[in-house]
């Protein structure tokens, strides 16, 4: 087995849904693609790239449809050594359709599909060891107050409905946004635009087709303003805050992290005598 095989997501696809119009968003941020929203000088989604490479991930697709140019020119072809593509909608398809449109890029055994504007921390080994239970693995996070994304009916493990949104402010079990599915699952989705968690998985999980991982978090959702203001408080909470690196505090909107390795060597009277950087 190779060394990238056993880190948490190797030789797993993933795909990022990052084709949505962010309506409720513009309010803050009127001509930025959502999923490209700076959080301390940030895009958004370098943090979830950043997280995807580091964890060993084959590749990852972004679905994309609203500013798609933008997106494609900010991320390149490869980020931290990780295959990057590019599924573009040339009509809005819906989260479902959108990942079936994505389906050449994405061949492994099972396929991590993640939602580009939130964030759910996670043991993603034991949410692939959930896999043999069922054909797609929900993350799942608890909360006091479930009014803004719907409650998840769990029965022994499984999920059973995906309620709507609601007015109640009821704690409980809600969707995070992050979905393990077998081959054949994606195989199963039609090519057409819908909604992957109304028309698909609403219908699987009536069927006992989905099971319930439950993550203890951090978790954010930065679709509306007000949890888009807590970003950045919730990214230094994670320790994963670029400015704590760089004090001076530079224009991070179009930077990429790089690996490298450095050496420096010392002579007997503890002066440096050599010092090499290559990046790789």
């Amino acid at each position: 087995m190779s060394e990238t095989a056993k880190l948490p997501l190797g030789g797993v696809d993933v795909a990022i849904l990052v084709g949505g119009l962010g309506t409720r968003l513009r309010e803050a941020l009127p001509d930025v693609p959502k999923p490209m929203a700076p959080v301390l000088g940030r895009p958004f989604l370098f943090y979830q790239l950043d997280m995807l490479a580091l964890r060993g991930a084959r590749s990852v697709t972004l679905c994309c449809g609203h500013m798609a140019d933008r997106i494609a020119s900010a991320i390149g072809k490869t980020w931290l050594g990780m295959p990057v593509n590019f599924s573009v909608e040339s009509s809005p398809m819906g989260t479902g359709g959108a990942i079936s449109l994505a389906r050449p890029w994405l061949t492994s055994s099972h396929v991590l599909v993640m939602n580009g504007d939130s964030w759910l921390t996670m043991d993603y080994q034991k949410l692939r060891a959930a896999s043999n239970r069922a054909d797609i693995v929900l993350a799942a996070t608890r909360m006091e107050n479930c009014s803004r994304y719907g409650r998840l009916e769990v029965f022994d493990g499984m999920v059973t409905a995906l309620s709507e949104k609601s007015s109640g402010d009821a704690d409980g079990l809600v969707n995070g946004g992050i979905y393990l599915m077998n081959q054949e699952t994606l195989a199963s989705l039609p090519e057409k635009a819908f909604s992957l968690e109304r028309d698909y998985l609403a219908h699987s999980a009536k069927n006992g087709h989905i099971v319930c991982f439950e993550s203890a978090g951090p978790f954010l959702d930065i679709g509306v303003p007000d949890s888009y203001h807590q970003a950045g408080r919730f990214f230094k909470t994670l320790g994963i805050d670029p400015l704590a690196m760089f004090p001076d505090d530079p224009d991070f909107s179009n930077v990429q992290p790089r690996f490298g390795c450095f050496a420096v060597v010392f002579d007997e009277l503890s002066r440096i005598v050599l010092e090499l950087r290559a990046e790789i």
